[in-house]
């Protein structure tokens, strides 16, 4: 198992909640070894999937964004204006043999 963590650092600045809509780089899904427009294409395929959860009472206003493609994952967390706080990424790997 592989785990991979960024600071906003390694963000870009064009990530931001807009009309309550979460626009994402999709640079920033990188960890999954694609180029953003094979990114855009596999989202369009539902081979990359997500979820969007929002925060409740000490997480209040900010975001958590995962997305999935097979066995991994990248998550990534926003403050209430859209800034990335967190960014992380988990490989799975093979599942073991039986």
């Amino acid at each position: 198992m592989n785990a991979q963590a960024l600071t906003h650092d390694d963000m870009t600045d064009d990530d931001a909640v807009r009309d309550g809509a979460i626009e994402v780089d999709a640079a920033l899904i990188a960890a999954f070894d694609l180029t953003p427009d094979q990114v855009m294409r596999e989202l369009r395929q539902g081979v990359i999937t997500s979820r969007s959860e929002h925060g409740v009472e000490a997480d209040a206003g900010r975001r958590r964004l995962t997305f999935f493609r097979g066995r991994k994952r990248v998550r990534i967390v926003l403050d209430a204006q859209g800034a990335i706080l967190q960014q992380t990424s988990l490989d799975l790997g093979e599942p073991p043999a039986r």
